[in-house]
């Protein structure tokens, strides 16, 4: 099972308007079984976006400063267009990058909610409720912290 904030890194990705490219992308749902994966683009090209870190409600991105994680650029996670992929695991196209913590994909995920949830169909919301697995790897990591 592939847990939700797993970074792939895709060379020749197929965008939505037809064109591919390379692209780093994240992984907002633990599938299970036939489930879609569904993902999210990334950028470090700044262009319009602020460099306000977290939650970019007015263009719907979340902003993830260089090296607070595994990007060693400025990062923005673009929500505001989802893709549902049946498979990564059978496409090696694919490659895993990493994964962000258990904490920051839910802020993601709460941004994902707050700028795009009335355009999520009920399927696409039930996928992105945290499974069980989730939330005891974020009570072990919490009481990894507790201990150092």
């Amino acid at each position: 099972m592939t847990p939700r904030g797993t970074v792939f890194y895709h060379s020749r990705f197929p965008f939505k308007n037809g064109t591919q490219g390379a692209k780093y992308l994240v992984l907002l749902n633990t599938p299970a079984g036939d489930e879609p994966y569904l993902l999210v683009k990334t950028t470090s090209q700044q262009k319009n976006r602020p460099k306000t870190p977290g939650c970019i409600k007015k263009q719907s991105l979340f902003f993830i400063p260089a090296s607070k994680t595994l990007f060693p650029l400025d990062t923005w996670v673009q929500l505001y267009e989802m893709y549902e992929v049946p498979d990564v695991g059978q496409d090696l196209s694919y490659q895993t990058r990493g994964s962000l913590d258990s904490r920051m994909m839910d802020k993601i995920i709460e941004c994902l909610f707050l700028t795009q949830g009335d355009d999520l169909t009920p399927h696409q919301k039930e996928l992105l409720k945290q499974p069980l697995g989730d939330g005891i790897q974020k009570l072990k990591e919490h009481f990894a912290k507790r201990r150092r």
